[in-house]
């Protein structure tokens, strides 16, 4: 279906009131993918809270690739979504990225807005860029030419000072630009690569989540949650698995009181009756049965991200069902015994099954399952495994409707497997298919594979240093096949960065984490 700005505008619903500041700071946040992506996403969301709640702030959207409009102007400049403002003209851009993959729209985005790409080229009439989110904090350093500034951590802690500093600071000049980003550097959190700067940048995170709720600010029914009410569960995870970047980057864990949820659940049902609850560990918190049963007695539907099967109870499933959920959502990763412990992700069929028998006891008899290709040891008889797996679980419980995804390990920065070798993404995909014919062929499982191709350009980004800003802006916008022949022109190969890593990390700019209090 084709958005236009004005229909998109129509349909939504802004859960604390149309934007009223005055527009003396004036922000563009920006959200490397489209609208349905972006309304889906809790960083945008809350950003955009945090920002328009200072009365000096306007802040508006800004999406791509763009939504087309039936009355588009003439020229081709990016504009944000609220006020059809071209993206070069407002004094900040902030971005907020959580997909390594969409890092080659940034420079695209820029360039159709009319930012000059590259920080170095910037002047005073260009807004400041600053780029912050998860794949920033893991590792910053192939943006670094890109952006006057990374944020590194949570941002909440840091949104009163660095307004202060926007607001004050006089950005007219060159030399004014060029304090404004020393100021950042001294807030805390910013890497600015052209500054020397004591290094590693110590990541931020806030200690008391309590203290800022973080929720769904703009209802869309155009969203990839449709006209769903997201309230985060807590940060972090409590489980080892050694591949997983979420319990690195978001530690320590932490989660929101029942109370501060269940407020927030209320006030999102003055908006709709979809709540979804969010979170790398939603099931893992201390009181999420309490926390679904009295949002379904409020009238509430609620639904979550991906469960843990070693998490399930028979009260949260029933809460789930009773809100509507027909579908539970489990990510055993591995069905090889041996690999479930290279991974750290010990989990059992049994685990698994009796799970899946609690769901379809209450109604939730369409069953996702997450599997990952690629692990450490791996060979082809993972590909049994995984379907001996799913032929089992549809005879032990029957009437369940799987869906099996496939994935390609990823080897993530601030991990456990950070340097290892990554298999040749066309060995991958040809176990990806065998594995689908097969299930195909012996299960009534519906089977979703990923693109290992995709996988090895994200490993490459998430390894890489600043060598690959010009590969980003050559390809911006494009897909697998225009990273690669970018690649190949800079005198770059996908092996170099797929083999095991023996050289200093790219990423070793980025510090442990450093809990500091809400400063709102």
């Amino acid at each position: 279906m084709q958005l236009f700005r004005r229909d998109v505008l129509a349909d939504e619903s802004h859960v604390h009131g149309p934007l009223a500041g005055s527009g003396r700071l004036r922000v563009a946040l920006l959200f490397p993918s489209d609208y349905a992506v972006g309304m889906a996403n809790l960083a945008l969301q809350s950003l955009y809270r945090l920002l328009n709640a200072h009365g000096d702030v306007l802040c508006e959207r800004v999406f791509y690739p763009g939504i087309p409009e039936q009355d588009r102007r003439r020229d081709d400049t990016l504009r944000s979504l609220e006020h059809d403002t071209a993206l070069g003209a407002f004094d900040v851009i902030a971005v907020t990225s959580s997909f390594e993959l969409d890092w080659l729209n940034i420079p695209a985005a820029l360039a159709e807005g009319g930012v000059p790409v590259l920080a170095a080229e910037r002047t005073r009439h260009s807004p400041i860029v600053i780029v912050g989110g998860p794949t920033i904090t893991a590792n910053p350093q192939p943006l670094a030419p890109i952006a006057d500034a990374l944020f590194i951590g949570e941002v909440e802690p840091v949104v009163g000072p660095l307004l202060e500093l926007l607001l004050t600071h006089d950005r007219s000049s060159q030399q004014g630009r060029e304090a404004l980003l020393e100021g950042l550097a001294g807030i805390g959190g910013f890497y600015v690569r052209e500054l020397e700067q004591d290094l590693p940048i110590p990541r931020i995170a806030l200690s008391d989540l309590d203290a800022v709720p973080t929720t769904t600010e703009v209802l869309s029914p155009h969203s990839e949650f449709p006209s769903t009410f997201l309230i985060e569960t807590g940060r972090g995870c409590p489980r080892g698995c050694r591949f997983c970047l979420a319990r690195r980057i978001y530690a320590p864990l932490r989660t929101r009181s029942a109370e501060a949820i269940l407020a927030s659940a209320r006030e999102g049902l003055v908006h709709t009756d979809r709540i979804g609850l969010v979170g790398a560990a939603v099931a893992d918190h201390p009181e999420i049965e309490r926390i679904a049963t009295e949002i379904v007695a409020m009238g509430g539907r609620v639904t979550t991200s991906s469960l843990r099967a070693e998490g399930v109870t028979p009260a949260l499933l029933e809460a789930l069902a009773a809100g509507g959920q027909r579908t539970i959502t489990l990510a055993p990763e591995t069905a090889d015994p041996e690999l479930a412990q290279v991974i750290g992700k010990r989990i059992d069929y049994d685990t698994v099954r009796d799970a899946v028998a609690m769901a379809a006891g209450v109604g939730l008899t369409d069953v996702k399952l997450y599997f990952m290709l690629g692990l450490p040891g791996e060979t082809d008889e993972a590909v049994e495994h995984t379907v001996g797996f799913v032929e089992r679980l549809e005879a032990d419980v029957p009437g369940i409707h799987v869906t099996v995804a496939t994935g390609a390990l990823v080897p993530k920065p601030h991990t456990d497997f950070e340097c290892i070798a990554m298999p040749d993404p066309s060995q991958l995909q040809r176990r990806m298919k065998r594995l689908g014919k097969a299930l195909r062929a012996r299960t009534r499982a519906n089977v979703r594979a990923s693109s290992a191709r995709w996988s090895a350009v994200q490993t490459v980004l998430g390894r890489g240093g600043r060598e690959l800003a010009p590969v980003l802006i050559a390809a911006a916008g494009g897909g697998p096949g225009d990273f690669e022949r970018a690649l190949r022109d800079a005198g770059l190969t996908i092996e170099e960065y797929l083999a095991e890593q023996t050289d200093a990390l790219p990423w070793d700019v980025v510090g442990d984490c450093l809990l500091q209090e809400a400063r709102l």
